[in-house]
């Protein structure tokens, strides 16, 4: 009989005022895997508050309570798998010393050190993240840089794993990394699971852009570009020519470019490229599908088609970017 996985430990530091999604997100997602795993609870997840008492305040007004305080003695010589780190958006300030030292003295103890939104701000003044690679949330990226110079950001995807660390643009992208984590922890078939009961429309991998094609056609005030956009997601393996568009929304081939043009500053062609490139990337990263099979559910001819559009866009092939992603995990 198989041994049964042990249950992984998970430590959530929230640092007041807390963005409650950058909380929430994380959380759900564990609870959601302990729910669905067969016969054990894969996690067991705890809000610790810096102190001095268990009530962590939020942004928005709301306070959470954290089951415990850095302060009780349990926290001096813990059992922790992974520590995910979190705070405000707009707090770029001083934290309490006793967190920064306590995060400090875990950095050699834990598997794994996460932040959510601006959490990379505390952990930095650990002095942990010089010459590394970390995300953050793409409005304070600027004011990062500036504070710790040594500490290189990467300004497009949702999270960045470096070594032991794991950074995360926070609000819905800490429920990414989240994803990841339990994908790395049991496989690819419970994160999937997770994402469904979440009633996400995917799971994103780390170099999924902070903002979109799909997102940027989500700012059009062309309500028939929207209703467009799930359905291009749903039909991709399919032609997607300009008439095809063109019938679909019931308009002609020129208006169709003319909204395109003023809503997007693209052609219908480069935004069905892109959104296919997208799809590429997430299919690279996050599965071992051959490039027949990609270039087949993405919609390209051919995987020699595919191979020269990747090229061009990305200046380096599918499989050169399936190998670099492989070797940063």
């Amino acid at each position: 009989m198989p041994n049964r996985p042990l249950t992984k430990n998970i430590v959530i530091l929230g640092i007041p005022p807390v963005d409650l999604l950058n909380i929430a997100g994380p959380t759900e997602a564990f609870r959601i895997a302990n729910t669905l795993a067969d016969k054990y609870y894969p996690y067991q997840v705890e809000l610790v508050s810096p102190g001095p008492d268990k009530e962590i305040k939020s942004e928005s007004g709301i306070s959470v309570l954290g089951q415990s305080v850095l302060a009780d003695k349990k926290w001096r010589t813990p059992n922790i798998d992974t520590l995910i780190v979190t705070t405000n958006i707009a707090s770029f300030g001083l934290y309490p010393a006793m967190a920064i030292e306590w995060m400090r003295t875990q950095a050699s103890r834990v598997r794994r050190i996460c932040t959510v939104s601006s959490g990379i701000f505390a952990l930095a003044q650990t002095g942990m993240l010089e010459g590394k690679r970390v995300a953050t949330h793409w409005r304070v990226m600027e004011e990062f840089s500036k504070l710790h110079p040594g500490v290189h950001v990467e300004e497009r995807p949702i999270w960045v794993k470096d070594g032991k660390i794991y950074s995360s643009a926070g609000m819905s992208a800490g429920i990414d990394l989240a994803l990841n984590l339990i994908a790395d922890d049991h496989g690819e078939a419970l994160a999937g699971e997770v994402t469904k009961e979440l009633v996400l429309f995917l799971r994103r991998p780390a170099d999924q852009a902070q903002l979109s094609y799909s997102l940027l056609a989500q700012y059009s005030g062309q309500r028939s570009i929207k209703a467009l956009q799930p359905w291009i997601h749903e039909h991709l393996s399919q032609e997607l020519s300009v008439d095809v568009l063109a019938d679909r929304l019931a308009m002609s081939r020129s208006t169709l470019i003319r909204i395109f043009k003023h809503e997007l500053n693209t052609t219908p062609a480069k935004y069905i490229e892109n959104i296919r490139m997208e799809a590429a990337q997430r299919f690279l990263q996050m599965t071992s599908m051959n490039l027949d099979k990609i270039a087949m559910k993405c919609g390209f001819t051919s995987a020699d088609v595919f191979r020269r559009v990747f090229q061009r866009n990305l200046g380096i092939s599918p499989l050169a970017y399936r190998e670099q992603h492989s070797k940063q995990e």
